[in-house]
């Protein structure tokens, strides 16, 4: 399978979570490798060793592995701001994304999503970020910020509410040398010019693949929020026939408008929650309006969007029933 090579023109101090060469080490070149999807080797540093040692680079190589397809995404984007030039390496696919913190229970949809997108196999988001100057550990581990920042970016500019993928893999290199620099982070010269960096980078390998992000259908959000038709019916004071009522809102959240009034829903709330209580209700009052025009129901101004949303899903659900 292909594999992307940078080669450095003189030996660099890295700190990295690569598969080969991780940790904190010095590096004269990295590599990322495409492997098979689901891809379960026994032992992947000596893979990627196997690998290395094949295509003649040095011992010190660094390398990650993606099941992106490397002869599209990989990319190397060079960003200056204020007289500091970074360069990122990156590849980027998507089917194991997921929203830090969440479990990723919806593997297989999203795969299969992506491939067929992308007419390819999964991925992995690896990033490196090459500092122009010499780096503390503290300056190392700083970078890492606007690095991962920057991949979020780029992810969110896509329309993606998820912030990576559960295999992404990061590394920071820097000049051997003196003076060294501890502040890398988002306000400074280096972690600007980084971010962008690797935002361009991503960006690339994320249209590259023709990525786009699933929609928060109206049956995925009632589950996120733990509702079934029998939580719905008594949160609204139903008195139709359990039975009837399960139907009407099968029928319902099945309905392609009500999904995409969801996915607005979804993606809109916490901002719109967080604005509404601040002073300024705007943009919950227009969406509820918006939204209460595609479900077919009497907008209700008390609440959340999602409170708000579920009652007017359920009182649609209601008259259907």
């Amino acid at each position: 399978m292909p594999v992307g090579v940078v080669r450095l023109t003189e030996r660099m101090e890295a700190l990295s979570s690569a598969v080969l060469n991780g940790g904190d080490s010095v590096v004269s070149a990295v590599f990322i490798m495409q492997v098979s999807k689901n891809y379960d080797h026994p032992d992947p540093t000596a893979h990627a060793d196997a690998v290395r040692r094949e295509l003649g680079l040095p011992e010190d190589s660094l390398g990650m592995m993606t099941a992106a397809e490397v002869r599209h995404v990989f990319n190397v984007r060079d960003v200056g701001f204020e007289g500091a030039e970074v360069t990122a390496i990156a590849t980027a696919g998507l089917s194991n994304h997921v929203v830090a913190g969440e479990v990723l229970d919806d593997y297989d949809e999203k795969s299969a999503v992506s491939a067929m997108r992308a007419r390819a196999l999964a991925g992995t988001i690896n990033i490196c970020v090459v500092s122009p100057v010499p780096l503390s550990t503290a300056g190392k581990v700083n970078l890492m910020i606007p690095l991962v920042e920057g991949k979020s970016v780029a992810m969110a500019e896509h329309g993606f509410l998820e912030t990576g993928t559960t295999s992404d893999s990061m590394a920071v290199i820097s000049p051997i040398g003196e003076d060294r620099v501890d502040w890398t982070g988002t306000g400074s010269n280096i972690g600007i010019a980084a971010a962008r960096a690797v935002s361009a980078a991503v960006g690339y390998a994320l249209d590259a693949r023709d990525e786009h992000p699933m929609p928060m259908t109206a049956s995925k959000l009632l589950a996120k929020m733990g509702l079934d038709a029998d939580g719905l019916r008594a949160m609204c004071g139903s008195d139709a026939d359990p039975e009837r009522y399960r139907r009407s809102l099968e029928e319902t959240v099945s309905s392609p408008e009500v999904s995409a009034a969801a996915d607005i829903v979804w993606s809109s709330a916490q901002r719109a929650d967080s604005l509404a209580e601040d002073g300024d209700p705007r943009e919950l009052d227009i969406l509820t309006e918006a939204v209460a025009g595609v479900i077919g129901a009497s907008p209700s101004y008390e609440g959340g969007l999602l409170d708000r949303f579920v009652r007017m899903l359920s009182e649609r659900v209601d008259i259907n029933g």
